[in-house]
This record gives structure tokens, C-alpha cells and sequence, in this order.
């Protein structure tokens, strides 16, 4: 999936205390449906594949949002909106996702028209 470029930066960037902090971490039971539902019916995880993945993608969540996040003080901002996200992704060099990651927050955007800001959570959890 991901580009080993992009991946051989991020490495490079990691901050020095990159030991698992548990508190920063994605759920783990989380971590493993959505592995488990790219698998077979009958294919098992190994704990340690959903720690790695788990470690892996709190970390390139990290990495994208701190991107987004250089970009806001630039513009003097303080939100992140879906386009911050793809503008980071396409400068970070993850441009095999940007159509997809598009295409998500059109129909996103659309589901939400009209909706009130008081009753969006309600809604965004619906969301898959």
C-alpha cells in the first residue's frame, strides 16, 4: 500500500521516543476488524502482525496530521479540514490515494448537506 519513499521518510522523521506509548495507540480491537474483514473467513492475525499494524498506522496518522498541522500555522489556522489531510497526503508522496481519499469526502460532504453542526456526530458515526 504504501510507497517505500514515503515510508523511508517517515522513518527518518520519527521522533527518538517511538516506543509503543499504549495511551497514543489506536484500539487494538479495532486494529484487528479491520484486519480480519481484508482476510479470508478462515485466515488468523498473530498478535504480533496487529501490533505492528496497530503501531503503523497510529504512526502514519501521526505523520499525516503533523503534516496538516505545519500547514495550518503557515495559513494561521486552526482546523483541519479533509483538504488539509489530501494536500498533506499529495505532498508527503501518497498520491495513489488522493482519488480515492477525494472521492470519500465528496460523498461525505454530500451525506452531511443540510445536516446541522449540532447533529453531525450523530450522523459521522453512522458513517463506514
Amino acid at each position: 500500500f504504501f510507497h517505500t519513499n514515503s515510508l523511508t521518510t517517515m522513518a527518518a522523521q520519527a521522533p527518538p521516543q517511538m516506543v509503543a506509548n499504549p495511551d497514543r495507540l489506536l484500539p487494538i480491537a479495532n486494529i484487528s476488524r479491520i484486519m480480519k474483514q481484508a482476510l479470508p473467513a478462515n485466515a488468523k492475525v498473530a498478535k504480533e502482525a496487529k501490533d505492528c499494524i496497530q503501531e503503523c498506522v497510529t504512526e502514519f496518522i501521526g505523520f499525516i496530521t503533523s503534516e496538516a498541522s505545519d500547514r495550518l500555522a503557515k495559513d494561521d489556522r486552526k482546523t483541519i479540514t479533509g483538504n488539509d489531510i489530501i494536500d498533506s497526503m499529495r505532498a508527503l508522496g501518497f498520491n495513489d490515494y488522493l482519488a480515492f481519499l477525494q472521492l470519500f469526502l465528496e460523498k461525505r460532504r454530500k451525506a452531511l448537506k443540510g445536516v446541522p453542526a449540532s447533529k453531525r456526530r450523530k450522523k459521522d458515526s453512522g458513517m463506514n
